[in-house]
């Protein structure tokens, strides 16, 4: 995690919004291509992979004022129902613009459990319209889920309708599945209904990951577990064996419900950062806070949580193949930090160091200077 392949002097060659060189300035001037291009001077700045965010919903219910609250109070669900489709799409617009600014430009967009099929295609075709509007998404289909379900009249529906419904029309290929100590047995199902139809799966532990939930991760073959860092080092080897990617969430930084990370990664166990955001609760979108709550709460060094934050989150959405990094074939999906040395993102808790926002070889970003007449 903590290998960032720095190149001091480097430069970055884009051919049709894909990575074709990368290396030393001297290295790419002299490559053919490179003699009619348009050059971008990064000079005194930090070039990064753009930032990956692997849980936010853009689906969530717009924020009203107490005063204009209904009474009684609406569920975060119903009032996505009620929600015009016009509405949606201005408030998730409004997020992937945000999200554009701080140079997060691919994201696991959460469907927040909508409790019914309607509701859960409605978030779902949301974020295939605000796909690449600049953000790349890749939507998590999350079923609601408790414990004795796998038994009841309701989780064939989901095998059989809900499952294919969503393959079918290529809304979602991630399955998250809600799971405790209490409901391992039913997330076991719900792993086997979703491998039957084709979905890769995660988890979303409430709590600690205890034995029975890791176990749970290798026979899914879960590919990242949002929860409690592990210090077992039996445990965060085995998730590290099947490619599992833990993802630490921001909001559960904050909260300080982690310990320190510092045994799973010496385990080989990849962490990646999430924001967990919502609209409708205290969170944070910038990358840099995050960058500085992992190193501050997990014990991350700086290069650790930038890797955490761009390779190994797209890793956790299985992406990595498109971007998360600067190499050869990969969208050229790149930030340009207004800093001399990487070290100073985690230390800059808040900061909005962010300068310039390279979507597929597009700028899509660029912060105005500062004028004084």
């Amino acid at each position: 995690m903590a290998n960032l392949s720095i190149i001091s002097d480097g430069a970055v060659l884009i051919h049709n919004g894909v990575i074709e060189k990368v290396g030393t300035s001297r290295q790419v001037e002299n490559y053919a291509q490179a003699r009619n291009a348009r050059e971008i001077d990064a000079a005194g700045c930090v070039v990064l992979p753009a930032f990956v965010d692997p849980d936010v919903a853009f689906a969530a219910p717009v924020v009203v004022a107490p005063s204009e609250m209904p009474s009684p109070p609406e569920t975060a669900e119903s009032d996505i129902r009620r929600m015009s489709r016009r509405r949606l799409a201005g408030s998730a617009n409004a997020l992937a613009t945000d999200l554009g600014r701080y140079g997060v430009l691919s994201v696991g967009a959460h469907t927040l459990f909508s409790p019914d099929l309607k509701t859960t295609l409605k978030a779902l075709r949301l974020n295939k319209l605000v796909n690449s509007r600049p953000i790349r998404i890749r939507s998590v289909f999350a079923p609601p889920w408790a414990a004795g379900d796998a038994s009841g009249k309701h989780f064939e529906r989901r095998k059989q309708v809900w499952m294919p419904a969503i393959v079918r029309n290529e809304l979602a290929s991630l399955l998250e599945i809600p799971v405790s100590d209490t409901s391992v047995d039913d997330a076991h199902a719900l792993a086997r209904a979703g491998a039957e139809n084709g979905f890769n799966v995660r988890l979303r532990v409430a709590g600690v990951s205890t034995r029975p939930i890791v176990e749970l991760a290798c026979a899914a073959g879960a590919i990242s577990l949002i929860g409690i860092i592990l210090e077992n080092s039996t445990t965060s080897r085995a998730l590290a064996d099947i490619g599992c990617v833990h993802v630490a969430l921001a909001s559960q930084l904050l909260a300080g419900k982690y310990a320190s990370a510092r045994h799973s990664v010496d385990d080989g166990m990849p962490i990646a950062l999430g924001s967990g955001y919502r609209n409708d609760e205290a969170a944070s979108l910038n990358p840099q806070f995050m960058l500085y709550a992992a190193c501050q709460t997990l014990g991350l060094s700086a290069a650790e949580a930038i890797v955490a934050a761009t390779y190994n989150a797209a890793c956790s959405l299985r992406c990595s193949h498109v971007t998360g990094s600067l190499e050869l074939g990969k969208s050229a999906d790149i930030c340009v930090m207004d800093v001399d040395d990487y070290h100073e993102l985690a230390r800059r808790a808040g900061h909005h160091d962010t300068g310039l926002v390279m979507r597929a070889g597009k700028v899509i970003y660029r912060r105005p200077d500062l004028t004084f007449d």
